[in-house]
């Protein structure tokens, strides 16, 4: 567990701009990964790949599409449906649903491949399914404020407070690139959000709407240094971790789903409309299936290959449900969107950049160190 430990700690990437569980994934996979398999043949790797954009890309756009539906649509006419309108409006139930799913998908693999010893305390699990739940809460509530475009490029934005608490928590120091895309992206989701007198009204953002998305990305920039704290004292598999995680919030959300009745509001509301079920079930089944295809792309290729695919993808999202949901866009917002995309893209680029200097210092290192070797072997014969 030395060495392997040591690499699995040194991964860090997150996928900037994706959705909550998402973005979740991509960080408890790249820094919980086990030591990659020997590589594929060219023809077999490529289709590899191909097959993890297709499963990312369909399950993340799937979610967005679902997401938006669940909270916009009318399942019946308001007027046949006196207690709810015909709208769904249970988010922990949603969360619940999704943070179970999640958590059995994780069953599976626990039981079939070899697991290191678990010795993470359960009281941790409680406290980092805490920041994760809040993420999810405050970033589902938004959708009732905002238009899923405008949440989504929002939480394009957690890379400002992860820094922000990287420096007031671990003190760490960023490079004036760090900052410069931190600030693109602000700009970018300011322009965005601007209430122009030509943003169409489905556009509409609320202030509450803007707040939620703030606790959201504070949460999210909670979540990842809470994650690093049980990596490193524990070390836990990518699935140990996912599922103890996801375990442990859906144990959170029980106590209020009963005690405020949502629970039995819920299950009457989807059983009234079969096709609120559909959506609510077909929603939880995608984010487990998304976040598999994710593990499988950074165990078996790189977490960049992951984080690069996952951006992309966040781009695609925003324009499906434009499409979609027929949200009208104007010239400033797509110049936003463009802003907000091209600093994650260079800020990608410049961490590609990073590793591959690092791991060029390490295989001269490395070559320095053999060499070494092989003239003291030769000392020793001559002698």
């Amino acid at each position: 567990m030395g060495s392997s430990g040591a690499k699995r700690r040194n991964g860090r990437t997150r996928a900037a701009g994706a959705p909550p569980r998402e973005a979740a994934a991509v960080a408890v996979a790249d820094q919980c990964a086990a030591p990659s398999p020997k590589a594929l043949p060219g023809a077999a790797s490529d289709l590899a790949l191909l097959m993890c954009v297709a499963g990312i890309y369909t399950c993340y756009l799937s979610y967005g599409v679902l997401q938006e539906r669940i909270y916009k649509s009318s399942y019946a006419p308001a007027e046949l449906d006196p207690l709810d309108g015909g709208r769904y409006h249970f988010t922990l139930f949603l969360i619940f649903a999704q943070t179970a799913v999640n958590a059995l998908s994780a069953v599976l693999p626990l039981a079939l491949f070899p697991q290191p010893k678990h010795t993470v305390p359960l009281w941790k699990y409680g406290k980092l399914a805490l920041f994760y739940l809040a993420a999810m809460l405050f970033s589902f509530s938004a959708l009732h404020h905002m238009s899923y475009p405008m949440q989504a490029l929002g939480k394009s934005c957690k890379m400002v407070p992860v820094m922000l608490m990287g420096v007031l928590i671990r003190g760490r120091k960023y490079t004036p690139r760090d900052y410069a895309c931190a600030a693109l992206i602000t700009i970018g989701v300011a322009l965005f959000s601007y209430k122009g007198s030509a943003a169409n009204a489905q556009s509409h953002t609320s202030a509450l709407g803007v707040l939620l998305l703030l606790g959201s990305l504070t949460m999210d920039g909670l979540t990842g240094p809470s994650q690093d704290v049980v990596i490193v004292e524990h070390s836990p598999s990518t699935h140990q971790l996912m599922a103890w995680q996801n375990a442990a919030a859906a144990a959170w959300l029980l106590a209020p789903l009963l005690v405020t009745g949502e629970m039995k509001a819920a299950l009457a509301f989807v059983s009234r409309y079969p096709a609120a079920a559909v959506d609510v079930a077909t929603f939880a089944a995608v984010s487990a299936i998304g976040q598999h295809f994710i593990f499988y792309t950074i165990r078996n290729f790189s977490a960049l290959a992951c984080t690069t695919i996952t951006t992309t993808r966040k781009f695609f999202t925003i324009l499906a449900s434009v499409v979609y949901y027929k949200h009208s866009l104007v010239p400033r917002q797509w110049a936003a969107v463009g802003l907000v995309f091209g600093a994650i893209v260079w800020e990608g680029v410049a961490k590609h950049q990073k590793k591959r200097e690092a791991a060029a210092a390490v295989a001269v290192a490395a070559a320095a160190a053999g060499n070494r070797a092989v003239a003291l072997a030769d000392g020793k014969k001559s002698k």
